[in-house]
């Protein structure tokens, strides 16, 4: 999922190498989710809706995606992302 993560934010323009910084998210002493920051911008992964929001330096949303979208986009964007260099 990091590597899936790093590859959209490269997307929004996050530039290689893409460093995460991760954080445990915890509600009512509960596990719920991850929080990852690079260069400003903010993703956060809420485990049990299956969602992963994308958000801008100055918090705009700029994705909304499941996990296994967000997974199976990782090929197509890598190979992308290969060409462009």
């Amino acid at each position: 999922m990091r590597s899936a993560i790093a590859t959209q934010l490269q997307y929004f323009g996050v530039k290689q190498p893409v460093e995460l910084h991760e954080t445990l998210l915890i509600r009512n002493g509960l596990f719920c989710g991850r929080k990852f920051q690079s260069a400003g911008h903010l993703v956060v992964w809420f485990i049990e809706e299956d969602e992963i929001k994308f958000f801008s330096p100055c918090g705009e949303l700029l994705k909304s995606t499941s996990a296994i979208e967000c997974l199976s986009l990782l090929e197509p964007m890598q190979q992308s992302i290969r060409r462009a260099a």
